[in-house]
């Protein structure tokens, strides 16, 4: 029987780390265990790579395919998979080898366990940050309508469980509720919106603050780095959600999660999009397409009805730039901030 389904999309991810994920999940101690590396039609040595390993180790499954985007990719592995549980691990993080078989013997503590998930470790450089979210209980198994929490607590920024890595989800739970990513978003929020109806459909969640999963941060992604697309994605993607919530019984509590993480977005979008360092665009351009893009009904929504007491000291200042077009200080913000992650890395 396989136990656990290990599902990796692979698009454009440089050699070193793909090796070093492919490897992390040979390696797990759990035995029982299939790797899926889903070949996203990457253009370059990905796919030779994965059919290197799949010759070495009778476990790995390569789906060789045509672009499909990381939702679409996600997707193939998951009707691939035939594992009790799944799991999603990205190119280019990588995961502890104790992961499937820790939180796997953790699902067989419970009858019918939905989802088993634990902490992240965020690698920058040489030095690692294990950020737990202080309000979820460690080894406790939430029920019912404690899993309502969770699904709020999928839109707060701080909670860093709004990633689908670093859980093991019951697969038939997805099958049998038809939770696929939503193919048409592509990237951007997509996640979110994946674990917003998925965790609408839990019963049964159990969490460990021990951490598995290692998220690399690259300052060179789409999530990293201004991407005019990306962006227009993520609204996308958060325009889906607030539509799905409005379907829900307990949307009166989500919305009011849901407007704190679009202003979230809203800033992310100012500091590190359209007014970063590394938008070669003149400030003329840059303030012209920022101001457009908050011309957005839910964006023009959010900064309404947005709850000033969910916002830290920070945001709730950048927010009054925002709402006073102060443009020009942004920038600067946005300057400053560059610097700061350029010192942080270089200290790495």
């Amino acid at each position: 029987m396989i136990k656990v389904s290990i599902i990796i999309p692979i698009y454009k991810v440089d050699e070193k780390f793909l090796r070093k994920c492919i490897e992390s999940s040979i390696n797990q101690t759990l035995k029982d265990i299939e790797i899926i590396l889903v070949d996203d039609g990457s253009p370059d040595n990905c796919g030779k790579i994965c059919d290197e390993y799949a010759e070495k180790d009778n476990r790995i499954v390569v789906i060789h395919q045509e672009n499909k985007g990381l939702c679409g990719a996600r997707n193939t592995g998951v009707r691939q998979a035939k594992g009790e549980f799944i799991t999603f691990v990205d190119g280019d993080d990588w995961i502890e080898s104790k992961m499937c078989e820790t939180l796997y013997n953790y699902a067989t503590i419970y009858e019918n366990v939905d989802v088993i998930t634990s902490a992240v470790i965020r690698d920058y450089g040489n030095k690692s940050y294990n950020n737990t979210y202080s309000k979820f209980e460690d080894k406790k198994l939430y029920q019912n309508d404690e899993c309502k929490y969770w699904q709020k607590e999928i839109l707060n920024h701080n909670a860093n469980i709004s990633g689908v890595y670093a859980k093991l989800i019951n697969r038939e739970l997805l099958i049998n509720n038809n939770i696929f990513h939503n193919e048409s978003l592509k990237q951007g929020a997509e996640g979110l919106e994946f674990n917003l109806r998925l965790f609408g459909k839990t019963k049964k969640i159990f969490f460990t603050k021990e951490y598995f999963y290692h998220y690399m941060y690259n300052p060179d992604s789409i999530s990293a780095s201004h991407n005019e697309k990306n962006h227009l994605l993520v609204l996308k993607c958060f325009e889906t959600m607030k539509q799905e919530i409005l379907e829900m019984d307990n949307k009166d509590e989500l919305l009011e999660m849901f407007y704190v993480r679009v202003i979230y977005a809203v800033i992310t979008t100012a500091i590190s999009g359209y007014f970063a360092p590394n938008n070669p665009e003149s400030y003329k351009v840059k303030k012209q397409k920022y101001k457009k893009y908050l011309t957005s009904p839910l964006v023009q929504e959010s900064i309404k009805k947005v709850n000033l007491k969910n916002l830290d000291l920070e945001r709730k200042i950048i927010l009054m730039l925002i709402k006073l077009k102060l443009f020009r200080i942004i920038n600067l913000l946005a300057v400053m901030r560059n610097k700061q992650k350029k010192s942080k890395m270089e200290k790495n």
